[in-house]
Formats: C-alpha cells, structure tokens, sequence
C-alpha cells in the first residue's frame, strides 16, 4: 500500500503478532500443517461439511482480483486464492503467522535483505496444472502494471528495480524475484526489512498462471483458483457463486476451514437493508455474513433482543482515532501549545459520540494500540477522561499564549459522527480559552489537503488501521518525514530527523521482537512532541445469521475471519 492516510468508519482494529525469530527463519513454526490446523480447530467449533454460505455486500464492485485487493488475509479473497503466507486467527488468542503455499514463513541469511520461499509439494491449480514458484512471481509483477493501481504495495518499493517496473504485459520481467526451481523463489529487497513475510500473505502474491491471463480486466472475475473455491458463475456488480476447487487439498492449508460446498456472493445491497436482513434472520438470511457496518442507532436495538446480541460479534480492540496538529502552522509550532490541547480534550466525550465503551471504543493516549507488538500503556498527559483545564492553562501561559484562534477541517461524507466529534473538540478547547472555526470538507477535497505538502488547516480529525501487526504499520506512515506531502498520511507534517532515524533501524530490524521494543521507543518519542491527541481505540461490530458458526472478531484483524465460518444444519 501506498502510504497514505486512510479515514474509516466508526468500527475498530488492533493489532496482534507471536512471529518469533527463530534462527534464519522469519517464524518458528510446525513443519505439519494439519497438527496446526487441528489446533486451531480445537479452540473453534467444528465445521460441518457442506451447506450454502451467503455473504451480502454493499460493494458493487467485487471482484477476486488480486493485483489491486486492499483485502486482508483473513478475507472473502482467500476463497479463491492462497499466498505464500497467510494468517490463523482466535477468539481469545494473539493472530500469528502461518506458511501457505510456502512450507514455511520464510528464511533470510542477511538480516532481512534477501528472503526465500520454498514452496510445497503436489499444489495444484483448479485447472489441474501445478503450482509453480513463476506462477507465484508472475502473479506479483503483474500488480504492478498501471492498470491495477492501487492495492497493498509494500512491495513495489521494496523489491529491487520496482519503482522503475510496469508490469510483465510488454514482456520484462522483474529480477528481483528470482525463481531457483518450480518451488524455490527468492526476494531481493533494497535495504533490510524484518516485516517481509507479512508482507508476502498479502493478495499480490497469490499465483497466477500467465496462460490464464489473456483478459487480464476481467482476470477477477474467473481466476483460476488455489484455494478451495473456484468461481463457478460471475455476474458483475450482481453476483458470484463459488463452488469447491477439486484439487484443493486440507492437509495443506492451516488457514481455511472451507465447510460450506457453495458460496453465494450477492453485491451492491443496501448497507442499512443488509442489517435489518440479518436482524430478521430469515430465510438465507440465517446462513448469511456481510461486510455491512452497523451504525451507533442500531446497537439498541440489537442490544435489547438477546437472538440477536448473541449474534453479534465485537472486536476487543480498534482502529487509532486521532486529532492531528499541523506543527507548521504558526499557532502550532510550540510544543506546549500542543500539549495543552493534550490536556483539554474530552476523551470520555468523544467516546460517548461513538457509542461509548462498548460500541465505540476505549480511550488511548498512545498511538499503536493494544495488540500491537511493543504496545505499552503509557500517558504523558493525563488529564483523566475528561481533561485538565487548569494544567492546558498553565502550559498556554507558559507559551505566553493569551489568545488562540485554530481550524478544525474534518470530512463531511463519512457520517454524521465526524461532526460531532469536530464539535466536541471545540467545545473542548473553548473551556481553555481556544476558539475554534469549524471547517467541513467533502472527502477528496480533504484528502487532497491534509495530504499536500502546506495544507491550509491548522487541526484535523482522521483514523488509522495498520495493514499487518507492527508498529512500522502505523508509526511510520503517520509520522515519518517521507510522509509528509506526495499522498503521505502524515496529517501532521511532523518532522524528527532523530525520529525518522528511529523509524528507518526498526524497520530495518530482522528480529522482530527486539523490533517491537524499538517501536515502543518511538512510539513514546513521538508523543514528547505531542503532534497528536490520539482519542480513541475504536470498535468494530459484525452481525451474523444464526445458522453461522465460528463468527468472531479476533484482536486482528478488525473483521470477522471469513475463512473459518461454517453453516450449521
């Protein structure tokens, strides 16, 4: 992905890892992937064989593409297709990373630089050709041709010669993946880069036969499957239908259950019409999921009927809201400044706008959130749930501030609730003497603002969900200097040449729990220079029909794991 700030609904996120560095190898794990799966088994319900799995969609424009998916691992993509690495999710236990295709979760003899896969015996494709380690590297050289912009693309600025590199559709090859045999591939990183076996479970590399691709437009809409569903029937914008791949075999895959023999995958519906379908519960509707999002006037009516509370997944952990601060901004550059809005904001206020503790979120003072490796619970600036006016007025006298006039710029198209959150941060700031002019933009107006090199705005509200379980997911695209106009996400346009130092040897790190310490460091680092008031841990919440098994939101990521879900009889 391209490093850029993200707005989000109100629903929530938190991040999770045990990758363990174990010698060369990027995860220590079982070379016997059914004792794993059965594991994993063990701590769900068991899944029936067979039945029909409905998903509702209020994306029109599904597809099982690759190239381009944001998707994460644990998504309705997976269906279809396998990567080299993928993720195991619990209910009550920490996501790890497991192999996929890959025997293991790769190994690197040069501190993260160079990484290699080897992949597995007797895979095969739906069409019955086996999986090859060239099936793998043209599926990644293709993501980046310019027709698919877009997606997660850690790796186009990673990988040796991709920044320069259009994809394989004029017949160049990128050489910095290196295929060894039909199952041995190799990686050639510019710089060291301890987070690249997450980065390898993301939807670019999935294989791809290149015979297969002669329309690669409409390639998503009947790929050719390595997972344990093939695209039977595509209707775009309508309809998908997934039916078992033959030659998908259990024994090879620790992340998907695959109970159901059929998939019907209906798009474009109404987010409200999807909830109030699987709050009726009837019908299909018992044997359906979604991707609807439930809004904060629908949790009391869920939460009143138990059938269908009990239906109902929430995550324990969320998204990172935050104020950002423009430092560039004159009435900003003071670090005291800074903290004193630290100080005043009304946490528990903006909680209660959310849905409060349960729906919304829990208040944070720190910006990775709980689940993040390296995570730790600190506040340099407790002002309680509600805030320290005297303590903001102290500083602001300390700055010799005795009149203070900001903008507050926040998107109008999200939900009513960016407003009354911007609302509530005035009224904030007023009790310290702090007038603040509201000011609503549509949502690619703002964008274009927040992330230009000189935004005209002095404060503005945004969230953040990290793309794989490390700190670098979100400290370093937030806060780095490279971020800082271009599409960067940092809304803050910070700068800390030490910082950026920081940033650079964590990423850097192989050892990814030495890593985890570092980005604590930063995280804590940062905060002394209080270029945000981070607000909130938000929730997500998913509602299920009541045929639905292993329905749950792990601590990442911030959906339910559509790999594992069964239909009751």
């Amino acid at each position: 992905m391209a490093n850029r700030s993200r707005r989000v609904a109100p629903v929530g996120l938190a991040l999770v890892l045990t990758l363990v560095m174990a010698g060369c190898n990027a995860n220590s794990q079982s070379p016997e992937p059914a004792k794993e799966k059965a594991k994993a088994a063990a701590a769900l319900e068991s899944v029936p064989q067979g039945q029909t799995l409905h998903y509702l969609s209020r994306r029109a424009n599904e597809s099982f593409e690759t190239a381009n998916a944001q998707m994460v691992p644990t998504s309705r993509l997976r269906w279809v297709h396998r990567g080299l690495t993928s993720w195991q999710t619990f209910p009550d236990k920490d996501t790890i990373l497991v192999p996929d295709l890959a025997t293991d979760t790769g190994t690197t003899a040069d501190g993260g630089k160079t990484w290699t896969f080897t992949l597995k015996e007797g895979l095969k494709f739906s069409d019955g050709s086996p999986i090859t380690a060239q099936d793998v590297k043209y599926g990644i050289e293709r993501s980046f041709a310019p027709m698919f912009q877009g997606g997660l693309g850690y790796h186009k600025t990673l990988l040796v010669g991709g920044t320069d590199y259009d994809g394989p559709y004029d017949g160049k090859k990128l050489d910095s993946i290196e295929v060894v045999d039909d199952h041995k591939i190799v990686f050639h990183l510019k710089r060291p880069f301890g987070n690249w076996p997450w980065i390898v479970s993301m939807p670019a590399f999935a294989p791809v036969p290149a015979a297969a691709d002669t329309k690669p437009e409409t390639y998503g809409e009947h790929p050719v499957a390595s997972g344990p569903y093939q695209v039977t029937s595509f209707r775009k914008g309508s309809q998908a239908v997934l039916e078992r791949n033959p030659n998908w075999k259990a024994d090879t895959d620790q992340a998907r259950f695959a109970g159901p023999d059929k998939i019907v995958l209906d798009m474009g519906l109404n987010n409200d019409t999807i909830v109030q379908r699987l709050i009726d519960d009837k019908g299909e509707d018992k044997a359906a999921i979604s991707n609807a999002l439930i809004s904060p006037s629908q949790f009391q009516r869920i939460e009143s009927d138990p059938s269908i509370s009990n239906r109902m997944a929430n995550s324990p952990s969320g998204y990172f809201r935050y104020l950002a601060m423009n430092v560039k901004r004159p009435g900003l550059s003071d670090v005291r400044v800074r903290r004193a809005i630290n100080y005043a904001v009304n946490k528990a206020e903006l909680q209660s706008v959310y849905g409060g503790p349960k729906f919304g979120g829990q208040i944070t003072s720190t910006i990775m959130t709980p689940g993040i490796p390296g995570h730790t619970e600190y506040d340099l600036y407790d002002g309680g749930d509600t805030g320290n006016v005297d303590k903001a007025k102290e500083l602001l006298a300390e700055a010799g501030v005795s009149e203070l006039k900001l903008t507050l710029t926040y998107p109008t198209d999200v939900s009513a609730i960016e407003e009354k959150e911007a609302q509530s941060i005035k009224n904030s700031l007023a009790r310290i003497g702090v007038k603040v002019e509201l000011k609503g933009l549509d949502g690619d107006t703002w964008s274009e603002l927040v992330s230009s090199d000189d935004g005209d705005y002095d404060m503005t509200t945004n969230g953040w969900g990290a793309d794989f379980p490390s700190g670098m997911s979100t400290i370093q695209p937030l806060f780095a200097s490279s971020e800082i106009g271009n599409g960067g996400g940092n809304a803050s346009k910070y700068s800390n040449p030490k910082v950026d130092a920081a940033i650079d040897a964590a990423i850097a790190e192989p050892d990814l729990g030495k890593a985890a310490t570092m980005w604590a460091a930063i995280d804590k680092q940062i905060m002394e220079d209080a270029p945000v008031v981070p607000i909130l841990v938000q929730r997500t919440q998913a509602l299920a029909g009541s045929k639905i098994m292993n329905y749950f939101i792990p601590a990442y990521p911030p959906f339910a794991n559509e790999l594992v879900v069964g239909v009751g009889r």
